[in-house]
């Protein structure tokens, strides 16, 4: 395990408003990119674990121990492929990934609850259509870190 660091910034609010929080999800921050033309789904899947294994924020874990909050850098922590969903043939292609975003947002996300704190997931809705949906603890990305991040792995792809 790498060096504890302590909080920073808004992280010790946010770590204490999830902590008082009822609701399962609400400091997960996440956004779909709409992508629309030819694209390559499985080289762009290798993109996204390419750029998100270089944001070493990424791989943050949290602990708290005796009141203090730390965080370290999970050096064995690798990203899964995401996963590539075809719903072309689905009656109402938009609406089901929709309900597949939102389902996701649904769950119990907090950083304890053993969910991935980064998630991606490429959706096809039409022939040329695509929707390339992230989400993240807010606790790793901030409104700069998210757009930087989607940034970073489309001059992967590219």
């Amino acid at each position: 395990m790498s060096q504890h660091l302590p909080l920073v910034a808004a992280q010790p609010g946010i770590w204490m408003a999830e902590k008082l929080s009822e609701l399962p999800s609400a400091w997960s921050v996440a956004h779909y990119v709409e992508l629309t033309g030819e694209v390559d789904s499985p080289l762009l899947a290798r993109a996204v674990v390419a750029g998100l294994a270089q944001a070493d924020t990424l791989r943050m874990r949290f602990t708290e121990d005796n009141g203090e909050v730390w965080q370290w850098v999970d050096d064995a922590l690798t990203f899964e492929l995401p996963e590539i969903i075809d719903l072309r043939t689905n009656i109402d292609p938009h609406g089901t990934a929709q309900a597949l975003m939102q389902a996701d947002l649904q769950q119990d996300l907090r950083v304890d609850s053993g969910k991935p704190l980064v998630f991606h997931q490429l959706i096809q809705v039409a022939d040329n259509r695509w929707y390339w949906y992230q989400r993240y603890h807010h606790l790793l990305v901030d409104g700069f870190s998210f757009p930087a991040i989607t940034r970073q792995i489309a001059n992967i792809y590219c």
